[in-house]
C-alpha cells in the first residue's frame, strides 16, 4: 500500500470510532467506519465475496460478523473502494487526500462532485470550468492536479 494512503487513511481513520450501531444511522452497525450496508455492498458480488474472506471477514455479512471487522479489514475496504477505485495514487497527496476523505464519508461520486465544485469555485468567472458529473477523468484529474492552497480550501 502506497504511503499517501496511509497518510490519507490515518486523518480519515482519526474520526471513525470503533464499533456503533446508532438507530439513526442510516448505515447501521458501523465498525470502524464501515457500515453494515457497506459492506453488503463489497458482499454483492461473488467477486467482493471472495475478497472478504481473503481478507479474514466471515461471511454472511450480518451484526455478528460485523463485530469481527478489525481496523485492518476496514482500512483494506476502504482501499479497495475508494482509494483504489478512485485511482488516487495517480494524483498529488492533497487533492487525493480530500477526496478520499469525503469518498468514505459520500460514496466516490459525490467527492467527485465537491472537488469539482471547488476547483470551479477557485477559477472564479475567468477560468475555465470543469463539468461536475462525479467522474475523475482526465480533466477533473489535470485540474485538480494543482494542488493550490487555494483549490484544497475549495474543495474542502
Amino acid at each position: 500500500m502506497s504511503d499517501n494512503f496511509h497518510r490519507a487513511h490515518a486523518f480519515t481513520a482519526h474520526w471513525e470510532g470503533g464499533f456503533s450501531d446508532h438507530p439513526a444511522d442510516t448505515g447501521g452497525l458501523t465498525a470502524y467506519g464501515a457500515s453494515i450496508k457497506f459492506v453488503q455492498g463489497i458482499a454483492a458480488t461473488q467477486q467482493g465475496r471472495d475478497w472478504l474472506q481473503r481478507i479474514g471477514f466471515r461471511l454472511p455479512v450480518n451484526k455478528a460478523s460485523m463485530r469481527s471487522v478489525t481496523p485492518d479489514m476496514a482500512e483494506a475496504m476502504f482501499k479497495r473502494e475508494f482509494w483504489d477505485r478512485l485511482r488516487l495514487d495517480d494524483m498529488p497527496f492533497r487533492p487525493a487526500c480530500a477526496l478520499y476523505d469525503a469518498a468514505v464519508n459520500s460514496g466516490c461520486a459525490q467527492s467527485v462532485k465537491l472537488a469539482q465544485r471547488g476547483y470551479n469555485a477557485c477559477v472564479g468567472p475567468y477560468g475555465v470550468k470543469i463539468e461536475v458529473d462525479g467522474i475523475l477523468g482526465p480533466r477533473t484529474r489535470a485540474s485538480l492536479a494543482c494542488d493550490t492552497d487555494a483549490l484544497i480550501r475549495a474543495v474542502i
